[in-house]
């Protein structure tokens, strides 16, 4: 019988919801919301379950099994409480899990959205079958979901993975959680769109500053091409530090930069990873699009409660 989960993906500015088998990986609905972080993990659970019961309502002859939320973090796993979240203000010490298991009548699991994707790219994505694989999304932040030995890395309380904070330039521009020098202080959609606003003169999106560096704009290009090689800085970390199959890159602004800039992109990377790289580096973009977190909520979801029968 095939098995049904509800899944979602809470980002800082939407949160989507769908019905997966999971068997097949196959999204047989899906529907999506704003977040309006600044409302609260009250009204934002009230509205991810109505946004639920929409979906299911629309389904006939299903058997939830579970229900999986991959999340922005940082966040407990065991119970999917939030730790200091920058993009989800005032989520500090909370989780919507039990509030959501009780209307759903399903257990729920909550993961952090990087490496629930991580878990999804090693059963549907091109690296499927994968025992080591890192997945970093490059969007609003940057963050990292890690599989090693075919299991998820999450540390002690749920915080592996944060490579958005791996410093690339000492006493560089800090990130919303206030580190300096981080990844995500110099690469992710809001660094280059702040860059460009100091810049330029006018507020511009990550995509739109892609855009105008294209054009020939040479103040854009020197933006994207600075972030692009911090970004290497970080990605040969990486490479270094856990020796993956591949490092998959998801999230807006990475799929912003496979369209003009990969082969920016790669080079930077092999301008700082080990010589066992060289001509080789293991640096891909995910094939599953938008549709990683959300499968692996659902793969999430489905371990956990099978271990409950």
């Amino acid at each position: 019988m095939p098995t049904h989960v509800l899944a979602a993906d809470i980002g800082a500015t939407h949160m989507r919801a769908a019905l997966v088998e999971v068997d097949s990986g196959q999204v047989l609905a899906r529907d999506q919301i704003l977040t309006r972080a600044a409302d609260g993990i009250e009204a934002a659970t009230e509205r991810l379950g109505g946004l639920f019961e929409e979906i299911v309502a629309g389904a006939e002859g299903i058997t939830l099994l579970a229900g999986g939320v991959s999340s922005a973090g940082p966040l407990d796993p065991r119970t999917g409480t939030y730790r200091y979240p920058p993009n989800l203000p005032g989520w500090h010490d909370r989780t919507m899990r039990p509030a959501l298991a009780a209307r759903l009548g399903v257990p729920v699991e909550i993961g952090h959205d990087a490496t629930l994707a991580a878990l999804a790219e090693t059963r549907f994505g091109a690296r499927r079958g994968a025992s080591d694989l890192v997945y970093i999304t490059v969007s609003t932040g940057i963050g990292a979901g890690i599989v090693a030995g075919g299991r998820p890395v999450t540390g002690r309380g749920g915080g592996a993975g944060e490579v958005g904070h791996v410093i690339v330039s000492p006493g560089g521009r800090a990130c919303g959680a206030g580190c300096p020098g981080c990844l995500e202080g110099q690469s992710s959609g809001l660094a280059i769109a702040t860059i460009a606003e100091e810049r330029l003169g006018r507020a511009l999106s990550a995509l739109e500053v892609f855009t105008l560096a294209k054009s020939g704009d040479q103040t854009a290009r020197a933006i994207v091409l600075e972030a692009i090689d911090y970004l290497g800085a970080g990605l040969a970390s990486v490479l270094a530090l856990l020796d993956p199959e591949a490092v998959i890159l998801g999230g807006g602004v990475a799929r912003g930069l496979a369209e003009d800039w990969w082969p920016e992109v790669l080079a930077a990377t092999g301008r700082y990873a080990l010589p066992r790289y060289e001509g080789v580096v293991p640096v891909e973009l995910t094939t599953l699009g938008d549709d990683a977190s959300l499968l692996g909520a659902a793969i999430w979801a489905t371990s956990a409660a099978e271990s409950l029968l």
